[in-house]
């Protein structure tokens, strides 16, 4: 009898639980509950107006074949970085921590690996980073220079 309570009562809470989601009291919680239209923190909260600060942008552990990028950003945003020999770049890495997908809550601290790189060659480079509203920055033009394959 006692089992038969408590499933009466876990299926009640599990009812309440439902209305109150279809209500609409629990869509600004971290975390969806099945339904694509759930919303979560990342989208939460007042809508950004600028985009985000990029700062510090510095070239960390350059290989003859690969480079690290790292910048800073006064928001929570994504990191990528475009580069190539030429100030057309031509080439970008994936986007990491997006929180304009909903998936990521984003990073105030990137860095990004540049790989396929040849030796002794310079190249012009970029960060991108995007907030959660979507709204992006563009650092200035940098170069570096990989060591010899030697």
């Amino acid at each position: 009898m006692l089992i038969v309570l408590l499933i009466i009562l876990l299926l009640g809470l599990g009812g309440f639980g439902y209305w109150a989601y279809t209500q609409g009291y629990f869509k600004g919680l971290p975390f969806k509950f099945g339904s694509e239209n759930a919303t979560s923190s990342q989208s939460s909260g007042p809508k950004l107006t600028t985009p985000p600060k990029i700062s510090d942008v510095k070239v960390s552990a350059p290989a003859v074949q690969e480079v690290g990028i790292v910048w800073k950003t006064d928001q929570f945003s994504s990191s990528q970085v475009e580069w190539g020999t030429t100030t057309s770049y031509g080439n970008k890495t994936e986007v990491f921590d997006d929180p304009s997908t909903g998936k990521s809550l984003g990073v105030v601290d990137h860095g990004v690996i540049v790989k396929g790189l040849t030796g002794n060659t310079t190249y012009h480079y970029r960060v991108i980073s995007r907030n959660k509203d979507g709204l992006e920055s563009k650092s200035d033009d940098n170069t570096f220079t990989t060591p010899s394959a030697d």
